[in-house]
């Protein structure tokens, strides 16, 4: 096979602590560094400004704004980022065999931008248009262009430079190149979410149309800075139809294996392709299938990673994001961190880390780096799981299917005893307050018989008795009220979403009164809501700031001020028009402030840098040259069958418990790690071969030259050539 392969003495091993064979000297020579990658890096920090601005808010856009249930919205998000690293198998298969790198990248481009377009239009409510529908095409659009270019850009990136030459250079632009993602990631991901939240447009509570109206013209910036540093781009002519060929290799191998291996035996399965296939291409191929299986397992590392724009942004919108009361942190505002981390990091792990870890011999490969970056992933996630235990203490309890809730409010200013003789229940209710009988077991539909009475402690005038019949429907919450004179009103029997938080993490607000007559209450505060009470109750509320509230009932000043937490359900009991009401706390807020995921975004950065980078550089420098762009698009394909692991695991609900889905993402990706190391021990490195260079002056030269003509002639020629 062409070229060397490491010793015999472990030094694949991924983690061994053997002696690495030295590099193979070349005759030094003194490149410059191509100033062609700057547009490059220019080009991918618009375009991930764009993608991840997009993604950032999405997971919220269509829960909040196109009303999908979460789980819903997590299908449609995980079947999107799968297309988006799906789609780069055929952007590969296109540079690599017809259009070429350059050609590839602008007209994919286009079709990108043209959906950016499509999800911000559609996401304006005024308009009489499909919203739900545009927006789906829009996201089609968005996923084939980022996942068409997704495989182009870091190899055509990778095309700039002289191999062996500039090894080291090389290895350091593919820093630079994910410091620009991460760049582009941290400024959308933290711009994007303010935009939505505190702008208002077209008549809106939330600015999606702005959002993602930004990463939008971000695209289109993209593709202008990639056209204006073609004439310093070295573009390699495309290979032919490389995908055919190996289809043709491989299938002629199989054949030919099963017609001839009791006559002829052959090294490698592959062998049998010749003479009919070139030897080069038979190698080439076998170098394609080592990756190929390689990479399998690394699948469940995307599996976890992706989770951060849907799980982890739902497990942060049950948590408190307020910084000590003075600012408040969005959900969708913590995938933030991820890209800032990176930022941070990368410079730190490059200088410092992994030359400490090299010198210790415990990191010393790029599959000794991706076993690490899997390892920490799946501690991630224990993280999280154990987080997510917390948070669901404050959750509601909702009734499952054969299951029913009854709920009751007193607003006597004494106790009630209560007897469901049905049910053997027997409970005293205290004054203005409320109480819940949680998982009564009904088929469907189910009367109980009540009695009830006020304490003889207390001295009521009014009847001291009552006696009725109450109603329980499956996976519903029925819910009464005691009035004076003593007696039972229905306020809902199929109320079960009267217990569940906020989407969007808001506290949420029912005001209950005494009287059937109507009432009018406004609250002063953060904002300054206005609620009707009619036939006893009002409808619920989503107070759209946390903080302390004054209440004004029918005009009249209460004395006393209440206090909404994110993540409440609250009932505000008025016994008295004329005097205070009292607060009942339904469902617990979120007490576990949103800093409490810091960790598992700190472990889960460490897992992305040890392994997403280390996993281009690898796909770049392993592949023969016809084949860059399509392993590379193989590398992004495990993304995508990541993403098609959660939709079935979300499709499959396993677990009633978010936290031990959790860590069974964990259990998974600790057995997969342990399968790579031993897959990894066998690999032997390609040793990458010396190339001529176009220098880089002729290409500056040429660059200096045709930029004096007119920029937009130059656009024109540059899209139609």
């Amino acid at each position: 096979m062409n070229g060397a392969h490491v010793n015999n003495k472990g030094d694949t091993v991924v983690m061994s602590s053997l002696p690495e064979k030295p590099p193979p000297k070349y005759e030094e020579e003194k490149l410059k560094y191509p100033k062609s990658v700057f547009f490059i890096i220019g080009n991918e920090f618009c375009e991930r400004f764009s993608y991840y601005g997009m993604r950032t808010i999405l997971s919220l856009y269509l829960s909040q704004a196109l009303r999908y249930s979460e789980t819903t919205s997590t299908v449609i998000y995980h079947t999107f980022v799968m297309l988006c690293y799906f789609t780069p198998v055929l952007g590969g298969i296109m540079a690599d065999s017809w259009l070429g790198k350059y050609k590839t990248i602008l007209y994919v481009s286009i079709f990108y931008a043209l959906g950016n377009i499509v999800l911000s239009v559609s996401s304006i409510s005024i308009l009489n248009i499909p919203h739900a529908t545009l927006s789906l095409v829009g996201l089609f659009l968005i996923a084939s262009g980022t996942g068409g270019i997704k495989p182009c850009v870091s190899s055509f990136g990778g095309d700039q430079f002289v191999l062996p030459q500039q090894e080291s250079q090389l290895q350091r632009f593919f820093s630079v190149f994910y410091f620009s993602i991460n760049a582009g990631s941290v400024l959308s991901c933290f711009l994007t979410p303010l935009l939505r939240e505190e702008v208002k447009c077209f008549g809106q509570e939330n600015c999606y149309p702005l959002a993602f109206g930004i990463p939008a013209a971000l695209m289109c910036l993209s593709l202008v800075i990639f056209i204006c540093g073609k004439p310093l781009y070295k573009i390699r002519k495309p290979n032919g139809n490389i995908a055919m060929d190996v289809a043709k290799c491989v299938s002629h191998a199989l054949v030919r294996k099963v017609q001839t291996q009791k006559m002829e035996k052959k090294n490698h399965w592959l062998d049998y392709a010749a003479p009919k296939c070139s030897l080069k291409l038979i190698e080439d191929t076998k170098i394609l299938m080592r990756i190929i299986f390689l990479f399998t397992p690394t699948i469940i590392f995307w599996a976890l990673y992706d989770q951060q724009g849907s799980k982890w942004t739902f497990q942060a919108n049950n948590m408190d994001g307020s910084i000590n009361g003075w600012f408040t942190v969005q959900p969708d505002q913590m995938q933030t961190i991820n890209p800032v981390l990176c930022l941070i990091f990368i410079p730190i792990f490059e200088s410092a880390i992994y030359p400490f870890f090299h010198k210790i011999r415990l990191i010393r490969t790029p599959l000794q780096k991706l076993s690490w970056g899997g390892i920490l992933a799946a501690v991630a996630f224990l993280i999280s799981g154990f987080l997510e235990l917390q948070i669901e203490k404050d959750k509601a309890i909702v009734p499952n299917v054969g299951e029913a809730q009854l709920r009751f409010y007193n607003t006597f200013n004494c106790p009630i005893h209560i007897e469901l003789p049905d049910v053997h229940v027997n409970h005293t209710l205290a004054a203005l307050d409320t109480t819940e009988f949680l998982h009564l077991t009904v088929s469907d539909k189910k009367i109980l018989s009540i009695e009830a009475y006020i304490d003889k402690s207390c001295d009521n005038n009014s009847s001291s008795l009552y006696s009725g019949k109450v109603e329980l429907r499956s996976k519903e919450i029925s819910s009464y009220i005691f009035t004076s004179p003593l007696s039972l009103q229905i306020l809902n029997i199929t109320g079960s979403g009267e217990v569940q938080k906020s989407n969007q993490g808001f506290p949420k607000l029912k005001i209950l009164y005494s009287q059937k007559e109507s009432l009018e209450v406004q609250l002063k505060g953060p904002t300054n809501p206005t609620i009707h009470v009619n036939n006893y109750q009002s409808l619920v509320t989503e107070i759209k700031e946390r903080g302390k509230y004054y209440v004004i009932v029918n005009g009249k000043n209460m004395n006393k001020s209440i206090e909404l937490l994110p993540g409440g359900f609250y009932t505000y009991l008025i016994t008295n028009k004329d005097q205070d009401g009292k607060l009942l706390t339904i469902t617990r807020p979120n007490s576990v402030n949103l800093m409490w995921q810091l960790p598992q975004y700190f472990v889960i950065t460490f897992a992305e840098i040890m392994f997403s980078i280390t996993g281009l550089e690898f796909s770049f420098t392993q592949s023969p040259d016809s084949m860059k762009s399509v392993i590379s698009s193989i590398w992004l394909l495990t993304d995508s069958f990541g993403n098609i692991i959660v939709l079935i695991v979300a499709g499959m609900k396993i677990f009633d418990s978010q936290a031990y889905e959790f860590f069974l993402f964990a259990g998974l990706m600790t057995i997969v790690m342990i399968l790579f190391i031993l897959i990894a021990m066998r690999y032997k490195y390609v040793e990458v071969k010396s190339e001529e260079n176009e220098t880089e002056d002729s290409r500056s030269k040429k660059w200096k030259k045709n930029v004096i003509s007119p920029f937009c002639i130059k656009l024109c020629v540059y899209i139609c050539t």
